[in-house]
């Protein structure tokens, strides 16, 4: 685990930048109240954030009802530094810079690329520097970036990628010979479930699944993401649905992602219409129009994954499920669709819905990552 800048946090110290980061504006007076310190040792943390330039006092509040002087308002101090987010997609490059309360600076996508170990470290230095050179000059400059890998992850390693021959790959390594700040990879599952409990924090038990070239499922049990014992837990795609069915890159037959990946699904349709330019917005289109093609094959996709669904209930009997995925966003219904096809023992008092940040919710994930870790923070909420 890398630790920021400015060393490590004392517990107290933890606590009150958590809970202005999360709760802010605030008081000092708010701040005791909420935390339970008295208020000179309040005060005393809140001068060393301030001198950090971690958070600052941003205007008056309102007195209490017994009157006396305005307390000065405390809030994190969000343009202290940057965090940069890539997701790495088995054809496209998506990055954003955000500021440290996660709020987005810019975000730059790049689509129809080539992905290839050969060539991905100079591509990401080189994307990195264009969408970093602009940046103005702030306290504590990239505090680091997180990548999502559509593969296992474990141990900030690359262990599977099924979608491009990354397989072992030190892109870590590669990376930090051109980077003087911490990096992070992290399956993008896990980073889409991560940005799902940033913004709802009342979901203390959800599962996230991601579905583009391969499908994965990011799991939070009680408020901790669950990784298994070596990084394969929530790999879905992988589960059989057809016994002795379409062969996978994993080695097994039948498995999910070889009958609802979006990939696919694409291809399937390119291949059917015998239109190789073909996009998710085209096959979208043709559903809606009630194509007879475009129908069986999202009917066909829902059917296998209302399976892994109803196997991923009962399995961690989650409060919600997120789905995200292009096809989702575009068919309306799409979630109910799903839940139709679920057996009522797993249909009741389940959320099904889609991810709440839409197309960036993995690159939200990203910034949880390495934000959550240049602050130290015990819990970090995106507005």
């Amino acid at each position: 685990m890398f630790t920021n800048r400015t060393g490590i946090r004392e517990a107290n110290e933890r606590t009150v930048l958590s809970v202005i980061v999360n709760d802010g504006p605030l008081s000092r007076a708010n701040l005791s109240e909420k935390i339970g310190l008295n208020k000179a040792s309040v005060s005393a943390i809140v001068k060393k954030l301030i001198e950090q330039k971690l958070i600052k006092e941003v205007g008056i509040g309102e007195s209490t009802l017994q009157g006396g002087r305005k307390p000065i308002m405390l809030e994190l101090n969000k343009a202290a530094g940057f965090a940069i987010s890539v997701d790495l997609g088995y054809d496209y490059i998506d990055t954003m810079i955000h500021y440290l309360d996660g709020t987005i600076r810019n975000r730059k996508l790049l689509p129809f690329r080539t992905i290839e170990k050969t060539t991905i470290t100079a591509d990401l230095v080189t994307i990195i520097q264009e969408i970093t050179t602009k940046l103005p000059k702030s306290p504590f400059g990239i505090v680091g970036m997180t990548i999502a890998i559509h593969g296992i992850v474990h141990n900030n390693q690359i262990i599977f990628t099924p979608a491009y021959d990354f397989t072992d790959f030190p892109l870590v390594e590669e990376l930090a010979a051109n980077f003087d700040y911490p990096i992070f990879i992290e399956n993008e599952a896990n980073l889409l479930a991560l940005s799902e409990h940033a913004k709802n924090s009342a979901y203390h038990n959800l599962v996230c699944i991601s579905i583009h070239a391969g499908v994965g499922a990011g799991i939070i049990t009680n408020d901790t993401l669950y990784t298994g014992e070596n990084g394969l837990s929530g790999e879905i795609g992988h589960m059989i649905v057809q016994a002795n069915g379409n062969p996978c890159t994993c080695g097994g037959k039948g498995c999910l992602e070889t009958y609802s990946s979006e990939k696919v699904i694409l291809d399937t349709y390119r291949e059917l219409t015998d239109n190789q330019e073909a996009i998710i917005p085209d096959l979208y289109r043709a559903y809606a129009a009630n194509d007879a093609i475009a129908t069986k094959l999202i009917s066909n996709m829902m059917d296998y994954l209302s399976i892994a669904v109803h196997n991923v209930i009962t399995l961690y009997n989650p409060k919600v499920i997120a789905i995200h995925s292009e096809i989702s966003r575009l068919i309306p219904d799409f979630p109910e669709k799903l839940r139709t096809q679920l057996p009522h023992l797993t249909a009741q008092n389940i959320e099904i819905k889609k991810a709440s940040l839409g197309e960036e919710a993995i690159l939200f994930g990203a910034a949880v990552v390495t934000i959550s870790n240049f602050l130290e923070v015990p819990k970090f909420e995106l507005k």
